[in-house]
């Protein structure tokens, strides 16, 4: 069915003429009446009565026609909402984060993204890097930030920066004083822990376990602001991304030696589309500056 002359047959019911519809289309008005008989003869049904001066429409033609102007109202409509998008007046970003991420990098970045293009609505979902791994995997949402080791190899994905892990304590700790930690100090010391969804535990329990270090659980959980509080309490020392630490007053970060780093990534499902807003979304966090420098 040729769109051309659905859009003929709707203007010649507007107009109640054939020679006005071919007016208002700027076609020639043999071609137009050529593209309306064709419509017609492959429907097997007359739309116009054409005998009388004035054009009229048929019953069949009623019927088909109020259908057909509100499927083209709907065209224009997407079109003109692919245009939007196109030009990020308009557009959806689903992204998924893991907690510690969720804390310094993202609220600066979907700022800063958000005033430049207001049109966009964007949705953050928090969980663990595994729950944020299968959201992706089932099209729960579009892109995610996890950390590098966590990138699945059938995943595109870029590189945004990098970040170092450091023990954690108030002022009043022993070991606030150190210029950098080596695992053997930390032997029997009480430990503020994330739980085991935590890259940031695995990484420092391989730490320790190089060199035989056993430490003490005071608290291990995968709530964020409670290993805040409780190394701020003085419940025991933790790990903390140096841009979170240094983010929180009275809590001092001595380095790992040797240095424990962590590199994240903006990834996505490859070979499939992408929306333009999140194609956006991905080069403005490659280029905005701020996961380009490694703290430290």
């Amino acid at each position: 069915m040729n769109l051309k002359a659905l859009k003929c047959c709707v203007e010649v019911a507007r107009q109640g003429s054939f020679t006005k519809a071919a007016q208002s289309l700027h076609i020639a008005q043999p071609a137009l009446s050529m593209a309306v008989t064709r419509l017609e003869e492959e429907l097997g049904v007359t739309l116009f009565n054409r005998a009388a001066r004035q054009i009229t429409v048929t019953a069949e033609g009623q019927v088909f026609l109020a259908r057909v102007e509100v499927a083209l109202l709907e065209l224009d409509m997407a079109r003109q909402e692919l245009r939007d998008m196109a030009q990020l007046h308009s557009g959806e970003i689903r992204l998924g984060v893991p907690p510690m991420f969720g804390i310094n990098y993202i609220p600066q970045v979907l700022n800063a993204f958000g005033k430049k293009y207001p049109g966009i609505e964007m949705t953050v979902i928090e969980g663990s890097a595994d729950d944020i791994s299968q959201r992706l995997e089932n099209r729960e949402i579009d892109v995610a930030l996890l950390e590098s080791r966590r990138v699945e190899s059938g995943w595109g994905s870029v590189l945004l920066g990098t970040d170092e892990m450091v023990l954690c304590m108030n002022e009043n700790h022993p070991l606030a004083g150190k210029a950098f930690i080596e695992a053997r100090q930390l032997q029997d010391e009480h430990m503020v822990l994330f739980d085991q969804t935590f890259l940031q535990r695995h990484l420092f329990d391989a730490f320790c376990e190089a060199s035989g270090t056993r430490y003490r659980i005071a608290l291990q959980s995968n709530f964020v602001s409670l290993v805040i509080k409780a190394t701020l309490d003085g419940m025991g020392i933790s790990t903390l991304l140096r841009s979170v630490q240094e983010c929180e007053p009275g809590i001092l970060g001595v380095p790992f030696k040797p240095a424990q780093t962590m590199s994240f990534s903006l990834c996505w499902r490859a070979n499939e589309y992408l929306s333009v807003a999140n194609k956006q979304f991905v080069e403005f966090a490659q280029t905005a500056g701020f996961f380009s420098q490694t703290q430290g």
